[in-house]
Formats: C-alpha cells, structure tokens, sequence
C-alpha cells in the first residue's frame, strides 16, 4: 500500500481543524476582550481626566475666592477708609505691604476716585492710572473678581519682571503668538471699590497674584489628581508641572489643533492630544477674564504611554491566556485523535488482510462506539467473503473442470465436422454427376415428372454442399489453419464476377442487379472476398421480394474500402441484428429454411472478413431492406 504523506493523513487533519476550531473563539474573544478592556480603559482615563478639569476649576475658584475675601477685607476696615479718606498715602504703602505679605498676593494697589495709583506694595511710584480701564469697571458697582491679562505697562511700576517675562520656545509648526505674550501676566485679580459712609467713592483697592511661573495651582491639582495640569496664556504655558528636558515646560507653545479647537472656537477640548513631546489623553478648557474674552486655557491630562503600556500588558495576558488555552486544545485533540485513529489503523490493518486474502484475520477494536460497531461489521464481512470465497473457489474448480471438458468435447466436434464433411462431399460429388447425367438425357430419356424430381434432389446436392463447405471453413478457423492468400486484385472485377454469376438467380425474380464500385485494387485473397460478396448478394436476392434491385457500391475511405450491399427486402429486426453473425444463428428459422439458408453463411463471412483484419456490420430497418457494411484495408501491411 502506497504511503500517505504526513500533511494529508487523517490525524494530521484533525489537529488541524482542532487548531482551527480553537483559535477562531480564542481569537475572536481575545480581540473582543481586548478591545472592549482598551476602550473602557480609555473610556474611563478620559472621565477621570473630565473630573480632574472639574477639579481644577475648583482650585482655581478658590484661589479667586480667596483673594476676593483678602480684598473685601480690606476695603470694609475702617482704618482703610480713614487712611484713604485723608490721603495719607505713607500709611496706605503701609497697609498695602502688609496686606501682600499676610495674604501672600503678588502686589496690592490702592486708587484715588479718579482711578490714580496712590500707593503700591511693591514700588513708590504714585499718580499713574496704569489700570484705568480695571478701575471703570468698578466705578458704580460692587467690584470683581477674575483672572485677567496684565500687559507690560500696566504692571511696570509693580516690580514682578522677573515673575512675568517668559522664554517662548516656538517652533516651525508652532501657533502663531504676539510678541506682548512675553511680557504679559496672567493674574488673579480682585478689584473692590471704597466708599465713605454718605457712600461717596474715595477709591479703590486691587490685589492681584501673579499665574506666571506660580505653581501652586497646578502642583495643588496634580497632587489631588495625580495628572498634569497647565494654565496657559492664549497659547503659551505660564504655569505648568509638565516635563521638558527635565524641567517644566514654560514658554511651550500647545498645538494648533488644540489652539484653534479652544482658543479660537471657544470650545471644550477632550481626548487624545500632542503635549510637549508625548501624547497625553487630555482636556482643555477655555479660561475668560471679565469682559468674557478667551485670554487662555486650563488644561488637565496624563501621558497616554502608561495606558498604552496597560493596554500592551492586557494584550500579552490575553495572548499567554490563548496560548494555554490552545495547547490544552492541542492535547485534548491529540488524546481524541488517538482514539480515532487507532481504531482506524486497525481497520486499515484489516482491510489489507481482506485484499491478500486473509480472510480468518481478525480486527480487534476495544470501544463501544461506532468503531466497536464498525469493526464488527467489518470481522462479519470478511467471515461472509471467506465463506463466499471457498465457495467461489469451488465452483471455479467445477467451472475449470467443466471447461476442459467442454474444451475437449468441442475439439472433438470439430475433428468430427471436419471428418464428415470430408467424407460426405466425395460422395456428394458423385451422386451429383450421375443426377445431371440423367438430367441431361444421357441415360435415357425422362418424363416430367421425373426430370422435376431430379431438379430437385440436383438443388438439395448443391445446398447440402455448400453446407459442407461452410462447416469445413468454421472448421479450419476453429482450428486456426484457415489461410488466406493475399495478391493484389482488382474489386471491381471480383463484384462485376459474382454479378455474372448470380444473375441467373436474380433473373428467375426479375431482381435487378446495380454496382458503383470504384476501380481499386486491395491486397486481399480473392476466392475468399468472392465468398464473401457471395453469400451477402445470394442472401440478398433471396430475402428481396421479386422486381427490387440490389445496389453493391464501393468507395476508397483514406486508407480503406468501404463496400456495400443494399436490398429492398423485409429488413431484420433490431433485437437480431448483433446474432446474425453467429453460428447458426438464423432471423427467422423457418423462413430461411424455406430459402434454403443454413445459418452459417455470415459467421464465415465474419471470419474472413476479420481474417482480413477489416469489420463487417449491418444496418436494417424493417420494412425498408437491409445495408451490410464491409471494411478492408488496401495494403497487407495494415492486415
């Protein structure tokens, strides 16, 4: 038995589709956990990033809060009101100097009714109205408190250069800034207007606190949320605990989608953004100042790597997870392919047993399964083919036994046939020279009646002579030792020859006799092709009802003759067209001994026609005549 490479073995299949059937849930769920874990881990970064916004917020209004009530304090002490009301402006720097370093803002100012600076915490310069436009805003109202832009020349006489300038480190991509960024403060203010009591304005006092390079807002922030937080002036981080280059990034510009999302569209910005050098998942938020302009933005977020690397480590757990998963798969499947095959190979086992004949082999299959039920079947079946085989071998002992008897009896047959057809037809020829003598009238005159019934013992001579030669051909084709002798000659002669000779026959039907054969010449052996054409136009004439015609055509078909002989009679019936060609096989026997046939004829023409190593067959249709059809080569080279 051939060998089954490894790839295509049946236990080879099955950890396959084992392999398949495993991966395809671990797969499917591996990717289904593991995007649903990323999601709601990114889900959930991002609401605590929202929170942490909210929180921020928070810390920042408390900051403002915080600086308010400083500066609501301030206003409502009598002695302010005093000091200011006498335009003692020693001992309103006094109180402002205090104020600052009690409550720890970056400068306070007291104003005239006019908006004029009359003292400062942090310089001597007096007279200036360098925050008119914040002091109108208070005039006939309660005051504010909110973060706004100091430029540069608001906030000259206030000696917090170092707090505000700011190193802007842009870029060829970076947002578009103006250059008085860099020197602008963004500030908690609260500015809160003084009153005498008939509620005559003497005034105003402002505290402000420096954002700019003052951490305690985000610091604060980070430490409550653990996430990166960043107040930015327009787009420029002025305070902020994200790292660059091992310090904080101030003076980095944010990216212009984030910049054009907040700043210029006044929206909320959430998700995934560039910050700095590494992606961060984030939220920014528009900061307004008093006359509800966006001078900046708070921003809270955390680095995405440390959720990326979550996320790769929920991957691998999935991944080792799959892996244990499909090696348990991989030894279940080899234990169930065990089972199966083992079963398998044994019946293999016994099927090569059943085809060398070994039908007393048994296969043994220790299961209750359907291999068990299987190899049952298949020990019964081989028990019923070695029964069915003895006997079988029997009966071809008998059939051999029977053959050659048959064999030797039909041997026997033959040299019979052979012998008594030799004897008869000396005999015969004899008997049939005396009849035409008398016939003839050598012997004596004859009445009809006696000339009718030599006519007709003549006819029966003649028939049963030709019996006996067709039986001595069948004979000597038997026996093999019918030879032909091939020499090349000329079939049309042969057909116009065995015309000649039959017209007599045709004429006594007035049977009309026709040929169209073509001027060949074959390789063949004459006196047997002229049998042969014989015994068909004899036949034909016979079995042709009287005033037909019979057509014999010939024509050269490549390398082959292919001759015809068609008659106008009763025709053959289909059942009986592939026996005609047997041994005394005849159509319809009691018609054609009436026409005086035998059954032999065609068998011999057969023979000889294949002798030639050419074919003969025939074409009927009842009612409408018959065609026989004969096929011979030209050359003996082709027989």
């Amino acid at each position: 038995m051939n060998t089954i490479p490894p790839i295509k073995r049946l236990g080879t299949k099955l950890i396959i589709y084992s392999i398949i059937t495993a991966l395809i849930p671990i797969v499917m769920l591996g990717a289904v956990s593991t995007d649903t874990i990323n999601t709601e881990m990114t889900k959930q970064a991002q609401e605590k990033i929202n929170d942490d916004l909210n929180t921020a917020e928070s810390v920042v209004n408390l900051k403002l809060d915080k600086i308010s009530s400083l500066n609501k304090y301030i206003i409502s002490n009598e002695k302010t009101i005093n000091i200011l009301k006498n335009n003692d402006t020693k001992e309103l720097k006094t109180l402002a100097i205090s104020y600052k370093n009690t409550s720890a803002p970056d400068f306070v100012v007291f104003f005239d009714g006019q908006g004029n600076v009359v003292a400062r915490s942090n310089s001597d310069v007096t007279g200036d109205n360098s925050y008119e436009d914040l002091f109108k805003k208070v005039v006939n109202s309660t005051g504010y408190t909110s973060i706004e832009v100091l430029d540069k020349d608001s906030i000259k006489y206030e000696n917090v250069g170092e707090l505000v300038n700011i190193d802007i480190k842009g870029t060829d991509d970076s947002i578009d800034y103006s250059d008085s960024v860099q020197d602008s403060a963004m500030a908690l203010v609260s500015i809160e207007p003084i009153y005498d009591k008939n509620g005559k304005l003497l005034g105003a006092a402002m505290a402000a606190d420096i954002l700019n390079k003052d951490y305690s807002i985000v610091d604060t922030v980070k430490d409550a949320s653990k996430d990166a937080t960043t107040i930015f002036l327009d787009g420029v981080r002025v305070s902020t605990n994200v790292q660059d280059n091992g310090g904080r990034a101030i003076g980095t510009l944010v990216s212009k989608e984030v910049y054009n999302h907040v700043v210029l569209d006044g929206k909320t910005y959430y998700g995934r953004a560039f910050v700095v050098n590494e992606w961060y998942l984030t939220a920014y938020e528009p900061i307004y100042d008093s006359d509800n302009e966006i001078i900046g933005m708070l921003f809270v977020g955390t680095p995405e790597s440390k959720f990326l690397a979550l996320q790769a480590n929920v991957r691998n757990q999935t991944f080792v997870v799959g892996l244990i998963g499909l090696l348990i798969a991989l030894i279940v499947s080899y234990l169930i392919n065990r089972g199966i095959i083992k079963p398998l190979e044994q019946l293999k086992q016994g099927a090569e047993w059943v085809s060398n004949g070994r039908y007393d082999q048994k296969v043994i299959v220790d299961s209750d399964d359907e291999f068990g039920e299987l190899a049952k079947a298949f020990n019964k079946m081989a028990t019923q083919i070695n029964i069915s085989d003895e006997k079988l071998k029997k009966h071809a002992e008998e059939l051999k036994t029977s053959y050659n008897e048959l064999k030797e009896l039909d041997k026997l047959k033959s040299e019979l046939i052979a012998i008594v057809s030799h004897e008869l037809r000396t005999p015969l020829t004899s008997i049939k020279g005396y009849v035409e003598l008398v016939l003839d009238g050598t012997m004596g005159t004859i009445n009809d009646s006696q000339k009718k019934c030599l006519q007709v013992a003549d006819d029966n001579i003649v028939r049963l002579r030709r019996l006996i030669e067709s039986m001595l051909d069948l004979s000597k084709i038997e026996r093999g030792e019918l030879e032909m002798y091939r020499e090349k000659v000329n079939l049309r002669a042969i057909v116009c020859d065995v015309i000649e000779y039959l017209k007599p026959l045709a004429t006594e039907k007035n049977i009309k006799l026709n040929k169209e054969v073509e001027d060949i010449a074959i390789e063949a052996d004459k006196d047997r092709i002229t049998q042969v054409l014989t015994n068909l136009i004899e036949n034909a004439i016979k079995f042709s009802p009287a005033n037909e015609s019979i057509l014999v055509s010939g024509v050269l078909e490549d390398e082959h003759i292919h001759l015809k002989v068609t008659d106008r009679g009763a025709g053959i019936p289909k059942k009986d067209m592939e026996k005609i060609f047997n041994r005394f096989y005849q159509v319809d026997s009691s018609t054609k001994r009436k026409k005086g046939g035998s059954g032999l004829g065609l068998a011999v023409c057969k023979s000889i026609v294949e002798a030639h190593k050419g074919s003969i067959w025939v074409e009927s249709e009842l009612g409408k005549g018959s065609t026989f059809h004969i096929i011979l080569p030209i050359s003996a080279k082709d027989q």
